[in-house]
């Protein structure tokens, strides 16, 4: 008799239980479709920040010449952090001339100490051929365009724009931890003397 009685009471309970969940479960569909066009619309800062890279890329300058005639300045552009064996290898790439590092550049309170190893044109002479814009007609002329390009390129690079550049002392020595010789031009420079080409 109970369950008698109980049995439209349970069928009225479902029946609002149906028809109150109706409201809930229509409008589901009709969500769909924004849901399904929102990801497109996500997308489109994601594309653009991950073009923003090549685009925005961070930006530095070469400087090619001597103290004594002068800097070309060529801006170049790269990804990831500046570094001293990024600026010398971008510009053995712009000039043709071999910088090939016989160490990694050492950075210190006293500046920075540069490598380079007896491959380099330092040692070997100017590619054959030379690149035009960059031709030098001797290895005294050769030697001083590359230790003064280097020495300035490296010192506007780590010093910035409201830095002094003469006050990083930049240092050049040989494999095998030597001084810096150039026998052929009868120069050199000790270990602890910041490089500056002779005057006179």
């Amino acid at each position: 008799m109970k369950l008698k009685s109980l049995a439209p009471l349970l069928a009225l309970a479902l029946g609002v239980f149906l028809s109150g969940c109706a409201p809930h479960t229509q409008p589901e569909p009709s969500l769909s479709p924004p849901a399904v066009s929102q990801p497109p619309a996500e997308e489109t800062p994601a594309q653009s920040s991950a073009a923003s890279p090549e685009e925005t890329g961070s930006a530095a300058t070469l400087y090619i010449g001597t103290r004594a005639q002068g800097f070309e300045e060529y801006p170049i552009c790269y990804d990831g952090e500046l570094t001293p064996e990024l600026l010398i290898q971008s510009i053995a790439d712009l000039t043709g001339w071999d910088l090939t590092l016989g160490a990694e550049v050492f950075s210190g309170r006293g500046g920075m100490s540069v490598c380079l190893s007896g491959q380099s044109s330092l040692f070997q002479g100017p590619p054959d051929p030379q690149k035009e814009e960059f031709f030098v007609y001797d290895s005294y002329q050769l030697a001083r365009t590359i230790l003064d390009s280097i020495q300035k390129t490296l010192q506007m690079g780590f010093t910035g724009p409201l830095g002094t550049p003469d006050a990083l002392d930049i240092y050049f020595y040989m494999e095998g931890e030597q001084p810096l010789e150039l026998p052929e031009l009868e120069l050199s420079w000790p270990l602890d003397q910041p490089y500056m080409w002779p005057e006179g």
